[in-house]
């Protein structure tokens, strides 16, 4: 099956809590992997790969070398519709129902000043300044699903709390439910502990996930062109980066097939906030007037992140009388940095004259290089899982594609675009590749242009709403459907 990346983000970073940090090691992918950036209309419409030709604010922050084509100086502005549909099918029963759930935003996918020089008597055709913003990355998303399937959330805090003291457990997790009574010390055996369920009893659950947030890149570019032949430019990129996630997990005996339990409701909260800072390099050489070759170069970005984060739980159970507790985690709060992969970006393009273009570009990059640096480590436990991290990072993960294809059809004042992009998985043992269709529409005047843009794609995968070792955990099958909907108002003068 298809593995849905932004479900990953769930199974991995939306299960796992430690009282000192909530980083997993899908931070690592999900904040350097980036298979549907933003910019330009013009650029998505022709499906992103415009580092050959140039001449548009995105590529500031794909190939900087593209900032040498302009020879206007340049304002424009890119809002963006973000639509996502997920689509969620809790496994287990027959008679458990495919539930849409929908969210949308309102972004604004690029905004920048391009200014252009002209040295006099000199080789160099032009040399051009661009500073601006370009939107990477949006992590709006919601899942809610329903249902029947074996197994309860107290299976997983038995697991974690087999062995341990009361005062050793996690206070974020196991130690929320030994508060509220979810689990139970066993008296007689030290270590052990009983919840209110059999096992592999089944149970009926829902859970509602909601994220938001974003990877936004400030670029300050510079570039010139030499004797129409041969372009070099350098960006120096900040990008800032947000994500929040809010879930809420429940379990309920509506039938009474249970004669203690009545219902578990358990809440997890993460937001993070940082930025970054990262080099790239690029050059589009022109053999000919109608063939371009370009060729970048990216540094892994450094970001510096902070982590905040917290959970509580309520549970309902009758036993002498109905009882109700509930319990909160303190506030967890973290300081980090993450070092993402090196990017190498090839491309080319073909000019028809004043008829048109076609594009093709391929983007590579090795995720099992990442790396978490936790800097402020003062305890070996903080240290260990530094290195747990990274063990992770390195086995889960490995190099992949993203090819885009695309081309522009001049008619007049008019532009029609068509684009296609095909990513390859970064996930060892997996061998999918998944399709994103683009299309757009422009208009070029003298002082004046406007592009229209929409993309689409389709991913399927699995989120499992937490992980066991041995007892049953509920699986969700879902089907993401993202749209983005764009438009660029510039100005030429």
């Amino acid at each position: 099956m298809i593995r849905n990346i932004l479900s990953m983000l769930f199974l991995l970073a939306g299960t796992i809590f430690s009282s000192l940090q909530a980083q997993t090691a899908y931070d690592a992918l999900r904040f350097s992997f980036y298979p549907e950036p933003g910019g330009t209309a013009r650029t998505v419409g022709i499906g992103g790969g415009i580092g050959a030709f140039g001449a548009d604010f995105s590529t500031l922050s794909g190939n900087p070398a593209g900032l040498a084509s302009y020879r206007r100086s340049e304002f424009s502005f890119s809002p963006e519709i973000y639509s996502i549909k997920t689509k969620s099918l809790l496994l287990g029963k027959q008679e458990n129902q495919l539930i849409p759930e929908d969210r949308s935003s309102l972004n604004v996918n690029n905004v920048g000043f391009v200014i252009a020089g002209h040295p006099s008597n000199s080789s160099w055709k032009t040399l051009n300044f661009g500073i601006g913003l370009n939107r990477m990355a949006t992590y709006t998303q919601s899942i809610y699903f329903s249902g029947t399937s074996p197994g309860s959330i107290t299976d997983r805090f038995l697991e974690k709390a087999t062995g341990l003291e009361s005062s050793e457990l996690d206070g974020f997790e196991e130690g929320l439910a030994y508060d509220v009574g979810a689990i139970y010390p066993d008296q007689n055996n030290p270590g052990e502990y009983f919840s209110d369920f059999y096992d592999g009893e089944e149970v009926d659950k829902q859970q509602v996930v909601k994220t938001q947030g974003s990877v936004s890149e400030m670029v300050f570019s510079l570039a010139a062109n030499y004797e129409e032949k041969l372009q070099l430019g350098m960006t120096v990129g900040v990008p800032f980066l947000s994500f929040t996630e809010d879930k809420t997990y429940t379990e309920t005996d509506e039938g009474n097939q249970n004669p203690v339990f009545n219902e578990l409701s358990y809440q997890e909260y993460v937001r993070l906030n940082g930025t970054g800072i990262n080099l790239k390099l690029g050059m589009i050489y022109k053999p000919t007037h109608a063939i371009r070759i370009g060729l970048a170069l990216h540094t892994p970005t450094s970001f510096s992140l902070e982590d905040s984060y917290s959970t509580s739980m309520v549970y309902d159970y009758f036993f002498d009388g109905n009882n109700r507790y509930e319990q909160s985690s303190p506030e967890g709060f973290y300081e980090y940095r993450l070092r993402t992969p090196w990017r190498v970006i090839g491309s080319t393009g073909l000019l028809f004259k004043k008829a048109g273009f076609l594009t093709a570009e391929v983007e590579w990059a090795d995720y099992s290089t990442a790396a978490f640096n936790f800097t402020n480590a003062t305890t070996p436990a903080d240290k260990d899982y530094q290195r747990q991290l990274n063990r992770e990072i390195s086995t889960a993960y490995t190099s992949s594609f993203i090819v885009r294809l695309g081309g522009e059809a001049v008619m007049d004042i008019f532009r029609i675009r068509a684009g296609y992009n095909f990513i390859t998985s970064p996930y060892v043992g997996e061998t999918y590749t998944r399709g994103i269709w683009s299309a757009g529409f422009g208009v070029r005047e003298k002082g004046f242009f406007l592009d229209l843009a929409y993309r689409r794609g389709i991913t399927e995968g699995s989120y499992f709403p937490y992980l066991t070792s041995d007892r049953p955990q509920p699986e969700v099958e879902t089907k993401t459907t993202v749209q983005h909907f764009l438009l660029t108002l510039g100005f030429n003068f």
